[in-house]
């Protein structure tokens, strides 16, 4: 008889075999670790937790400790009342956001105005339509969590002015080249969609770990989630949130329109208010008014909640570098570096040598820079805090490389290793919340490559069509410093809520494009819109992926519900464009405007094109004044060093929470608009995040994102409502009659008024 064959495992099977096990050991761990967290919320949901248990020791853990990671699968998110609200308040969202960016006072549609007003209707539609036979489809049972948050985020995708109306509105309006519509929309869809593309390629490691929990995300995920499963009538957190709502609501006409001074009270500009000292160093209430020092702000438009749901380290490190700011910003100004006190002490417009402000139309030729004309002009300068400000900025992002791949590399290595073809190693996520996603269809990663590549198809055409004199080449160099720069700062703001950097992205876009493409505003513009744009949606989308993520939206309702809230949002941004600059193109060229329609902000981006695109070289290359500026880029890469070192010798001391590129970003804040709301914010985020987090564990982990969100809240509302019935956004404004407190010969604050 013949000896049994004995099989011998080859190499390849035995490594089969040891994925298998891991891959059964992470399931296992996965499985457990979610039955942990729902008994821990069970726990929390009785009161029977321990004090200690409460208590948030990594910011990452608000992720389990406030949110809930309970779900129901059953849930319709795609109803009638979802397209019906959703397409309504996107359309409502995209016009009023275009309005806004024609008017003096720009503002910004707020989220959390559109999820309290969708709540309202969406509720309203469930008790008031019929819900028998036929009419089921209409109105299916009450308005769920998942619908609400479907509605947030299309409508909230759409209701923006996307970066790219800013360029078609400059060029309508200063080169005399209108775009066909279809060109238009294309750009402004095209533009947004190529950051989608870079969101799903990183969403793996951006949105699913723990993590990342994208701290902006809890207070709204924390208000879905009362409103939804909390009881109405007895849940102490929704009776907290509608006082805390009414209560900012009636407070907020106070400091915003009867008593401004409320918005920066300043003990030394009430007792000097002639003195431009004490104005720039103490004064702020007013925009590019001082630095804000020991003023104190009772605003709360200005504070904002990010003091609330920021972590206690990314505080501490912004602290630390508004401590620099006052050094800084005071040193160069009363040291008269680059000529500082010639020009005004805050200021973002360029300058000739007489400290006029600089001619920068007579510059250019067929849209173009002309150096003859430029020997007329003569050279052009910064105030010297704007300067300083776009030196600290550079030092912050070439911080950024060293900062995030160094303490972050453990989690992009295995990242990475997923777009290698040949790898076998699985990209394995261990989260609470995301284990509970997998019971929906996820969407595959090729979705995204399709996605990205349409996009760029897109942007290369209708580069080329809009005649941008953004050559083909530059254009997909830019894209490419995007994707890695949205990963770098994505990952920042995924992970410790730092967020600082759209303004100082654009002007990093458009420092590159001035040495790829010198001396022509147009190419400029259009650079520093595929630089920036896509970034800055890129990491909207990793947001509202995350956002979905925490209330358990299925990831392909997330996906076509930004791409629908994206093209509702395009079409209209572009139509009412045209509608207004057609309808107000006089009061729009004109520096001052009127009290109802600016061209400030077209204004604005044009001069960023003509000081970078057709000064660039001039101020910035190696015989210029500010050749320092693009040095920092190099110079901020090595700034971590510091911090690494020191971590290294004493591992202990906490010195891996010191980031030098938050640090380094906040070293100028203060160098433009309004700054007195800056010690509240510091003074409530010590308490809120440092006090009640360890001394009171329980009513923070229960009430604090609670808190954020109706003070948001009500301050966002009743500032939608003043902004139409007294700041003049439908018609006629209705100014408070003037008194002690609202002196309108004074700043804000009663220093006097900026140069």
């Amino acid at each position: 008889m013949a000896d049994p064959v004995t099989t011998v495992p080859t190499l390849d099977e035995k490594q089969s075999d040891n994925v298998s096990l891991e891959k059964t050991d992470a399931v296992d761990d996965d499985a457990r670790m979610a039955k942990e967290v729902e008994e821990f919320e069970e726990r929390l949901e009785r009161d029977e937790a321990a004090n200690e248990e409460y208590l948030v020791q990594e910011a990452y853990e608000v992720a389990i400790k406030v949110l809930s990671t309970r779900d129901d699968p059953s849930l319709n998110p795609l109803t009638f009342r979802t397209f019906f609200l959703g397409l309504g308040f996107s359309a409502f969202g995209a016009v009023l956001a275009q309005i806004y960016w024609f008017k003096p006072q720009t503002l910004n549609v707020s989220t959390l105005f559109l999820l309290v007003l969708s709540y309202w209707l969406g509720t309203a539609m469930h008790y008031s339509l019929p819900s028998h036979g036929i009419f089921r489809w209409i109105n299916p049972g009450p308005f769920n969590v998942k619908e609400h948050v479907a509605i947030i985020i299309m409508s909230s995708s759409a209701a923006t002015s996307a970066t790219a109306i800013q360029i078609i509105s400059v060029q309508d309006l200063y080169y005399s080249n209108r775009l066909n519509a279809g060109l238009a929309i294309f750009i402004l869809i095209g533009s947004q969609l190529l950051g989608y593309g870079f969101a799903g390629l990183l969403q793996d490691m951006l949105v699913r770990p723990t993590k990342c929990f994208w701290p902006a995300t809890i207070s709204t995920a924390n208000l879905f989630q009362a409103l939804h499963f909390d009881n109405q009538m007895t849940s102490k957190r929704v009776r907290l949130f509608w006082t805390l709502f009414l209560v900012m609501f009636v407070w907020e006409i106070i400091p915003q329109w009867i008593f401004p001074l409320l918005t920066g009270v300043s003990i030394f500009c009430l007792a000097a208010n002639h003195n431009p000292v004490i104005r720039n160093i103490f004064g702020g209430a007013s925009n590019n008014e001082g630095m804000g020092l020991l003023a104190w702000c009772f605003d709360w438009n200005l504070i904002g909640s990010n003091c609330l749901f920021n972590p206690l380290w990314l505080q501490l490190n912004e602290d630390i570098g508004i401590f620099f700011t006052y050094i800084l910003m005071a040193g160069v100004y009363y040291g008269n570096l680059w000529r500082a006190k010639d020009f005004p002490f805050m200021s973002q417009a360029i300058f000739a040598e007489d400290g006029t402000q600089y001619n920068q139309t007579a510059l250019l030729t067929n849209g173009k820079f002309d150096p003859a004309k430029y020997a007329e002009l003569g050279p052009a300068f910064f105030s010297a805090t704007n300067a300083l400000g776009f030196m600290t900025s550079n030092l912050s992002l070439g911080a950024t490389f060293t900062h995030v791949f160094f303490w972050h590399w453990q989690d992009i290595k295995p990242f990475l290793k997923t777009f290698n073809p040949w790898n076998k190693e699985e990209f394995v996520v261990h989260d609470a919340h995301y284990e509970k996603m997998k019971v929906y269809k996820q969407i595959p990663r090729w979705w995204y490559f399709v996605l990205l590549a349409a996009a760029f198809a897109i942007a290369q055409a209708t580069n080329y069509a809009a005649h941008s004199h953004l050559p083909w080449w530059a254009l997909i160099c830019i894209l490419l410093i995007s994707l890695v720069m949205s990963m770098l700062f994505a990952t920042l703001a995924a992970t410790i809520g730092f967020k600082e950097f759209s303004s100082s992205a654009n002007s990093f876009y458009q420092m590159i494009i001035s040495y790829m493409v010198p001396g022509d505003p147009i190419a400029n513009l259009y650079g520093a819109l595929y630089g920036q744009h896509p970034q800055g949606q890129c990491i909207a989308m990793l947001q509202d992926l995350k956002l979905g993520q925490y209330t358990k939206l299925p990831p392909r309702v997330t996906f076509s519900m930004q791409i629908m809230g994206t093209v509702v949002g395009a079409i209209l941004n572009y139509i009412m464009m045209i509608t207004i600059i057609d309808a107000q193109r006089a009061d729009l060229l004109t520096i001052a405007g009127t009290r109802l329609w600016s061209g400030q902000n077209a204004q604005g981006f044009n001069t960023n094109g003509i000081s970078w695109g057709g000064l660039g070289p001039q101020m910035f290359g190696v015989h210029g004044v500010y050749h320092i500026v693009p040095i920092c880029l190099a110079i901020g890469v090595f700034t971590p060093l510091p911090f690494i070192a020191a971590w290294y010798i004493w591992p202990k001391a906490g010195f891996e929470n010191f980031s030098a590129p938050i640090i380094l970003q906040y070293s100028c804040y203060l160098a433009v608009g309004i700054n007195t709301q800056v010690n509240p914010s510091m003074a409530i985020g010590l308490f809120s995040q440092w006090w009640v987090r360890t001394r009171y564990p329980r009513w923070f982990t229960k009430y604090n994102y609670i808190v954020a969100a109706a003070l948001d809240g009500g301050t966002q509302v009743i500032s939608f409502i003043l902004n139409f019935a007294v700041f003049g956004a439908s018609g006629i404004p209705h100014s408070f009659p003037e008194w002690w407190g609202n002196d309108l010969s004074l700043s804000t604050d009663r220093c006097m008024l900026p140069e």
